[in-house]
């Protein structure tokens, strides 16, 4: 077990993060590719307890989706995070945990990475280790576990860094960042059901046909060539997964529907934002108004008789302190 120092480091006794929404995949990224969206953010208070024992921690929650957030600590992304960081460095501190839940639940837009995200930027502040940035990466993955079944970084790498980021390799972590073009914005039509990232994951085959691998490798590689060229029209391109995708896809009521209406608005790539249920198009806002493809997309999943939250956001910045006291 590493240890630390379990001093403070600074006279701070409670801290306050905001953490963004996030999109992952991005179609054939699987597990490697996140994006943050300044779509919605969640905050996440933490507070030492002088008073309490060894390693306790309390949880208070509400905003917006509070109450659909699980309360046991072990089925808590936040909780199971800080447990693991107090553990691995030998820490042994009473905790208390706000988190304040306005990022959608179960709509795969990183509401549980975001906690897990929020809680571990927050604790390496409030203890003053300064740790470095893939650490702080593979230390909110794992409260990853609770919701997906494994430590998967993709929605936590971005919510921390920010913009773009692929994840290079796992043992050891290596998150790397990019910025998007400025004229990438994003569409996004978020309909009325709820699909279980744990589920999701679960449909997932095992093995893969080669051809299947070397078609998500091209179309992967097309989509950080276009983030790293500044063009959204080449990032769209190649935003079509032949593995993923269209097995969850069956779990989408108005999939194709919805892809087509927006390629028909002006988007230059459409995909699954993370296991679902949401749907997520870039636009490149010189060529097209995403507020149309995201009025457009809505209007597929009412075809269907799904009601749909349609909006426009851009990618931002990652998880942010907003006060220590």
């Amino acid at each position: 077990m590493a240890t630390v120092n379990g001093g403070r480091g600074n006279n701070h006794s409670a801290i306050r993060v905001e953490v963004p929404s996030t999109t992952a995949n991005l179609g054939p990224g699987f597990d490697v590719f996140g994006m943050a969206v300044g779509a919605f953010w969640d905050a996440v208070e933490l507070e030492e307890l002088e008073e309490c024992g060894k390693r306790y921690l309390e949880l208070e929650l509400s905003g917006r989706y509070g109450k659909l957030v699980p309360r046991k600590q072990d089925a808590n992304s936040a909780c199971l995070a800080v447990k693991h960081f107090l553990e691995k460095f030998g820490i042994e501190r009473g905790i208390r945990i706000r988190l304040e839940k306005n990022i959608p639940v179960g709509k795969g837009l990183g509401s549980s990475g975001a906690s897990a995200a929020g809680a571990i930027v927050g604790l390496d502040r409030l203890l003053g280790l300064g740790l470095p940035k893939d650490e702080l990466v593979a230390l909110a993955a794992f409260g990853e576990l609770c919701s997906a079944g494994s430590p998967h970084a993709d929605n936590v790498a971005p919510a921390i860094l920010g913009g773009f980021v692929l994840i290079q390799s796992y043992d050891p972590l290596r998150a790397i960042g990019m910025d998007p073009p400025p004229n990438l914005e994003l569409a996004i039509a978020i309909p009325d059901i709820e699909i279980s990232t744990k589920e999701a994951r679960a449909m997932l085959p095992a093995q893969v046909p080669l051809g299947e691998v070397a078609r998500n490798i091209g179309r992967a590689s097309s989509i950080v060539a276009g983030i790293l060229r500044g063009d959204v029209s080449t990032i769209g391109s190649g935003m079509v997964d032949a593995i993923v995708e269209p097995i969850r896809a069956k779990l989408i009521p108005g999939y194709d529907i919805v892809k087509k209406k927006a390629y028909e608005a002006g988007a230059c790539g459409v995909a699954i934002s993370g296991s679902g249920p949401t749907m997520l198009a870039v636009v490149d806002n010189t060529a097209a108004k995403a507020s149309e493809v995201a009025k457009a997309m809505a209007e597929g999943f009412s075809e269907v008789g799904l009601k749909c939250e349609p909006l426009v956001a851009r990618p931002c910045g990652g998880a942010k302190v907003v006060w220590m006291r």
